[in-house]
């Protein structure tokens, strides 16, 4: 497991940036019961501490499920979400 995947799964911490927790005092880059439909690649980025070569590496050996339409990839957060946690070794799931 690279950093960028301990930082995104919890194993190390940074201090949490307030302004992007959601309202409802959730984990911030945690699915919510009111985030639904699909995000774009640029969306994905954001809330994920990787490279544009590490997720198109990640769609390329099928660890992150998405749906392509035309020419466009689009991700339902909360499958990417699971997808990673499944993908966790050791520590707490």
């Amino acid at each position: 497991m690279n950093n960028e995947q301990k930082d995104f799964l919890g194993v190390t911490r940074m201090p949490p940036d307030r302004s992007s927790v959601p309202e409802n005092g959730s984990e911030p880059n945690q699915p919510t019961s009111n985030e639904t439909g699909f995000i774009d690649e640029k969306q994905l980025l954001t809330k994920l501490p990787i490279s544009r070569r590490t997720l198109g590496n990640w769609k390329a050996k099928g660890f992150l499920p998405y749906i392509k339409i035309g020419r466009r990839c689009l991700y339902d957060w909360a499958s990417v979400h699971d997808a990673l946690l499944r993908r966790q070794r050791g520590g707490q799931r």
